[in-house]
């Protein structure tokens, strides 16, 4: 039984967890970790009905963790008669857009990252920020601000938004800490964002005061998403994270984040990115060039046998800075891809072997929409939306924190220090080794294949996907058994 007849404190719920990994406990000492009360005390000003900030957020962050997966459901559950704030209390503070959410979260990223500096024992492996969009298809045409964007995976325009997401890897853990959300105009005058005129204004709206954080998160939809971008790395950078690497595909890559990355000045950051602007010219040996024609002035390209890639490199200026240029390919009639570095050092393999991190984000991306259900709030108010997301990408930091602190680096600090081969691997390593090695294999038997496509049809790929894990956990099933 609940020791009150109303909840008003994440620790009142742990009697009804069932969840087989994350027990509310924890949450709670997470909290304490967090110093959660402290994060957001300047928020508690914002009572409504007097309830403050901190009792109906923690209730939020747990709704996953006790089989609930909206404040709807939990309403109307068994939980129902001791959760005293109705469901009009929880909607209020989500559609507020006087909370900065965006601080919100990056208060539980900074703490995230001391709370396992303290407890890490290796503090030298490679430091990235990984930055990446996802779509977030919804169902309501009413909903505010929402529009038709185009998707590269399914190739057609879906109703919903572009999540575009900055995350940060430690070395041995993913987790977000920026986002920001997009709509696409297009260029049809008849139906901007995708939508008759008549349904754009029948959407959802509200008046949001001047310089209010929901007022900037409305801005931001119709900001390009490299701009976006870029003022997330920014703001990274000045909230004091250290980053070796910045890691993106070639959506992203472009002159000014080169710039960007260059003008940081307390470290030295570099930019590792996929290249596909086919028009851009390089000054190679004097002369400016495509890449197309400097990669055909490089002769025969060499072979990386641990990569199993055929590649060639070359050191130019774009528009006078110092960047190198890889080319890749597989097998010796496969489609050349291009990589961008500013690290002038770097060699092919190195390359490769750190770019591969940036798959841990597509990891976060179907993880998070399985377990947590990113994307599915159909909230009218883009308030909501935001809210929304926020919170799911905070349920994400908690997740991970306590993996890393169980699985890892306890553990896994024992086997390393016994130098014993590690029996539990994250999913994103053991994921990406597995598929790696798959590629590889079809590399060795089909020239033409586009290893980049075929991973991404993969991670779409629900069946597909599925037979991946249930391979990974019969796998770590039989480790076990082999170490005891």
């Amino acid at each position: 039984m609940l020791q009150n007849k109303s909840i008003k404190k994440i620790s009142e719920l742990k009697n009804g967890f069932t969840h087989r990994w994350l027990e509310l406990d924890f949450i709670i000492e997470l909290f304490g970790a967090f110093k959660f009360t402290g994060l957001i005390k300047s928020l508690n000003k914002l009572k409504l009905r007097g309830y403050n900030f901190e009792s109906l957020f923690s209730i939020l962050i747990a709704l996953p963790f006790i089989g609930e997966n909206s404040i709807s459901s939990l309403t109307s559950s068994k939980w129902s008669k001791t959760v005293e704030a109705h469901k009009d209390t929880f909607y209020r503070l989500k559609n507020n857009s006087m909370i900065n959410w965006r601080n919100i979260l990056w208060l539980f990223a900074c703490r995230f990252v001391k709370a396992v500096k303290s407890k890490s024992e290796n503090t030298d492996e490679i430091k990235c920020l990984i930055i990446d969009d996802s779509m977030l298809s919804k169902t309501g045409k009413l909903i505010e601000k929402i529009g038709k964007v185009w998707d590269h995976v399914t190739n057609r325009s879906v109703l919903g938004f572009k999540l575009l997401l900055m995350g940060y890897w430690d070395g041995f853990s993913f987790i977000p800490i920026d986002f920001s959300l997009h709509r696409e105009k297009g260029k049809n005058k008849d139906k901007p964002y995708g939508l008759l005129k008549r349904i754009l204004k029948k959407q959802f709206r509200k008046k949001r005061q001047v310089g209010s954080p929901g007022k900037g998160r409305i801005k931001e939809l119709d900001l390009s998403k490299v701009e976006s971008a870029l003022q997330m790395f920014k703001r990274a950078i000045s909230k004091g994270f250290r980053v070796d690497y910045v890691l993106m595909d070639s959506w992203f890559t472009c002159e000014a984040f080169i710039k960007a990355v260059r003008a940081v000045k307390k470290q030295t950051v570099h930019l590792i990115g996929m290249y596909k602007i086919a028009r851009a010219k390089f000054e190679y040996l004097g002369k400016p060039y495509t890449y197309s024609q400097i990669r055909n002035m490089l002769g025969k390209p060499k072979r990386c046998r641990k990569a199993r890639l055929y590649y060639l490199e070359a050191q130019v200026l774009f528009n006078g800075m110092p960047v190198k240029l890889f080319f890749s390919r597989q097998g010796k009639n496969g489609k050349w891809k291009v990589f961008l570095t500013t690290d002038m050092k770097i060699s092919f393999l190195r390359m490769v072997e750190i770019y591969q991190i940036r798959w841990t984000i597509e990891v976060f991306f179907k993880e998070s929409k399985q377990l947590l259900g990113l994307g599915k709030c159909q909230a009218s108010d883009f308030d909501g939306q935001v809210a929304e997301t926020t919170i799911t990408l905070i349920q994400y930091i908690l997740l991970t924190l306590r993996y890393r602190f169980d699985k890892y680096e306890s553990k896994g600090a024992l086997f390393r220090q016994a130098k014993v081969e590690v029996f539990e691997i994250r999913l994103s390593e053991r994921l990406w080794g597995l598929l790696l090695e798959l590629l590889k294999l079809i590399e060795d038997l089909f020239d033409d294949v586009d290893e980049m496509r075929l991973m991404e049809k993969i991670f779409n790929n629900e069946k597909a996907y599925n037979k991946i894990c249930m391979l990974i956990a019969q796998s770590e099933e039989s480790e076990y058994s082999n170490a005891a």
